[in-house]
């Protein structure tokens, strides 16, 4: 039934989109691709298995749930003018780190926060960029993107 009502709306904006001549929106392709994977390079590599698999006996705890062992400089990345950049940034390495040691307990998914200034550093170094915004870190919350979804099934739930 659900499919039935999503039809009736996406044919209506098609239509929509071609009587009044707007074009969908579009992400602009990197302009050189050469550099966007110079980029990458700033990122620590991780093995990541060719076939996931969840971790037999792996006990999942969401990382909202370890809130008491968060690294004290997490808690001041949610504000401030480079907070969405730190928290990006973060989410690379806590996903990492869970997919690097098989820990899906509050210890994997809590990373320290050295390897947070390292990367941050980097992309400074990278950029020639003092403060970093969401822009500078695009790539690094689309890489974490990829991989959560790895860490949720090799931990059997929930980030």
């Amino acid at each position: 039934m659900r499919k039935l009502q999503a039809r009736p709306f996406s044919t209506a904006l098609i239509l929509a989109t071609l009587w009044t001549g707007m074009a969908p929106a579009e992400t602009p392709a990197p302009a050189d691709l050469a550099q966007e994977e110079a980029f990458l390079d700033v990122l620590p590599k991780i093995d990541v298995p060719d076939d996931v698999q969840p971790i037999p006996g792996a006990v999942n705890e969401e990382f909202r749930n370890c809130e008491a062992q968060w690294p004290p400089e997490y808690a001041m990345s949610q504000s401030g003018p480079e907070a969405r950049a730190y928290r990006d940034i973060y989410g690379y390495v806590k996903v990492r780190n869970v997919i690097a040691t098989s820990d899906c307990t509050c210890a994997g998914k809590v990373a320290a926060w050295s390897d947070v200034d390292l990367i941050a550093a980097a992309i400074r170094k990278e950029t020639g960029k003092e403060r970093l915004s969401w822009q500078d870190t695009k790539v690094v919350f689309d890489t974490s993107n990829e991989l959560f979804p790895i860490a949720e099934t090799m931990c059997g739930g929930s980030f």
